[in-house]
């Protein structure tokens, strides 16, 4: 599957995402500094956002140049932001390298996210749409919230379904939004097609992340073995696993941990409900780029050329919905 998504995007692009440059701009910017985020967060990984970027990009017009700053700047904030998870989730692992916190130290791992989150503000202030810095203020603001209120649940044991959505669209869907919303502004598009190409990234966002709460429960991936589990974290999967299992549900929340409660059985049920649930808003991505197709593509030659554009998009849906590590 993996090369059947490489074959459709232009050579030029790969080696664009491949040969960004992830160096901290700042000339104040402490070289340990620098060389730690290289060393962990910014270590390897598949570049989606930025990809992702390029090609929502490329779909509408844009070249190389004008999205640059803007596909770095979400790789950016994705790094910071799992420079403070891995802090909050007592992580050791990211990549298949040891995490940022254990490289260094919680309070370093803190503060190069906070930077990396300060110099990407700055950069954006200088590429010069305001619009596009308002909506980064959001996507960080959103995070922020999304780390907070997931954290309240853990300790208030109230979870809910729409709670579990609401967090993944802040933690997850905000930052992919980004990725979609952001080339259409560029590209100075219709008000409409812009919130039609930011609800596309929010319903990719909201698969991605349900696919990366059934990672917990596969030995293929890189991500700590249970490690929502351990932290006595609710991810959909161990929520829809707690809905199967009411009497372990009712014990969880008169306050017995979760890792003492959670048996397995079931388990692949489970999986298998949040798997469908991240099917239903990729279906929904389809369907919006599908309009947004019909919108831009008046003659047979915008839409074969839309057609061509589109088809590592629609890679990345299925990419999200099968990927196993």
């Amino acid at each position: 599957m993996l090369q059947d998504f490489l074959s459709t995007i232009p050579l030029k692009t790969l080696k664009h995402v491949k040969n960004m440059d992830l160096n901290i701009s700042s000339n104040n910017c402490n070289n340990a500094v620098n060389e730690l985020l290289q060393n962990s967060v910014l270590v390897g990984g598949k570049r989606l956002r930025p990809l992702l970027t390029y090609l929502v990009g490329n779909l509408y017009g844009l070249e190389f140049s004008a999205l640059d700053p803007y596909a770095k700047s979400i790789e950016l904030v994705h790094a910071a932001s799992l420079s403070h998870d891995d802090v909050i989730d007592n992580a050791t692992m990211r990549r298949g390298v040891p995490s940022i916190n254990i490289q260094a130290s919680n309070k370093k791992a803190v503060l190069a996210g906070d930077y990396l989150l300060a110099d990407v503000i700055v950069n954006l202030v200088s590429a010069g749409n305001l619009e596009l810095v308002g909506e980064m203020a959001q996507v960080i603001q959103d995070l922020a919230e999304g780390e907070w209120i997931q954290s309240d649940a853990i300790e208030n044991r109230d979870y809910t379904s729409e709670l579990i959505e609401t967090i993944a669209i802040k933690k997850t869907a905000s930052v992919m939004s980004w990725c979609c919303f952001s080339p259409a502004v560029l590209a100075d598009l219709p008000r409409e097609i812009i919130e039609k190409s930011r609800q596309m990234g929010i319903d990719l966002g909201i698969a991605f992340q349900l696919m990366d709460d059934c990672l917990d429960f596969s030995k293929e991936s890189q991500k700590d073995a249970n490690l929502d589990l351990d932290n006595g974290l609710v991810n959909a999967v161990l929520f829809q696993w707690l809905n199967f299992n009411p009497v372990a549900f009712e014990k969880y929340k008169s306050g017995t941990d979760l890792s003492e409660l959670f048996d397995g059985e079931k388990i692949d049920k489970a999986v298998e409900v949040v798997r469908a649930t991240a099917m239903s808003h990729i279906e929904s991505a389809r369907n919006l780029l599908s309009e947004i197709e019909a919108a831009l593509c008046s003659n047979e030659e915008e839409l074969k050329t839309f057609t061509k554009n589109k088809k590592p998009i629609l890679y990345i849906f299925d990419y999200l919905t099968q990927r196993r590590h």
